[in-house]
């Protein structure tokens, strides 16, 4: 990644002042750091380079100003393929998908008002779009993503876009999942990797920064270094505080 001559965001952020080499050539890679540090950006940046395909919400995509010219990407295979997935804006996926179904049956109600003295095929035709778009939100998954929590949406959006031989670029997927949630993610994942797939992931998880053989980035004084599983420092944190909460706890109450 090369810094540009502009000084828009993210390369207002110290991390993508200088040029950035990383060696990411293993089935999981995983950047680990504070909020705001870079993690997701980093992501944005490979997927302006990759371009894969990505969840977009009508009328609420934003443009930015990540810049494929300042990433240089050199994969093993001539021609990727693959999802770029955020966790936010997979949330507000499921909340577009709840509303379209809503507005739809609302304008099914309408027609039932508007249409009561005309015919029943003037009827039909007028609430074709209406129960063409409930029929498909509703039937494009195994389950409906609409009335299932946000993890289970996720786990079942996700397994449905797992192919061999592609690659994933997932920022902060464990934001809508419960602890067991995670494990089972992690397991598509590590199943994924037998299967040719390679994952770059963004995350603050413990559960998914655990998986074997994975390559650890933590972002420190606004560089990549590479680092293990026990010197994370978050993995550091959190364990101290399981096996001293009563002592954390104490001081938060001084």
């Amino acid at each position: 990644i090369t810094p540009p001559t502009h000084q828009d965001y993210p390369f207002n952020l110290d991390l993508f002042k200088s040029e950035i080499n990383l060696d990411i050539n293993v089935p999981v890679t995983l950047f680990l750091g504070e909020n705001g540090s870079g993690k997701s950006s980093l992501l944005k940046l490979i997927q302006s380079k990759l371009n894969l395909i990505e969840i977009k919400i009508p009328n609420l995509d934003k443009v930015s100003s990540y810049d494929s010219k300042t990433v240089s990407f050199y994969p093993r295979l001539s021609k990727l393929r693959g999802f770029f997935f955020e966790s936010l804006t997979f949330i507000n996926y499921i909340e577009y998908v709840k509303k379209e179904i809503a507005d739809s049956k609302e304008n099914i109600k309408r027609v039932d008002m508007e249409y009561k003295n005309k015919s029943d095929y003037a009827k039909m035709m007028a609430k074709s779009p209406f129960s063409k778009t409930i029929y498909e939100l509703e039937n494009m998954y195994s389950k409906d993503l609409a009335l299932s929590s946000h993890g289970e949406s996720y786990l079942d959006f996700f397994s449905s876009r797992i192919k061999d031989n592609q690659i994933y670029l997932l920022d902060e997927p464990e934001t809508p999942l419960s602890t067991q949630n995670q494990l089972t993610l992690t397991a598509m994942i590590m199943n994924a990797t037998k299967r040719g797939c390679q994952f770059i992931i963004a995350t603050h998880s413990p559960i998914i920064a655990a998986i074997p053989n994975a390559l650890l980035y933590q972002i420190e004084d606004d560089k990549f270094v590479k680092t293990e599983y026990d010197d994370i420092e978050s993995i550091q944190l959190l364990k101290q505080f399981l096996n001293n909460k009563e002592q954390f706890l104490r001081y938060f109450e001084e």
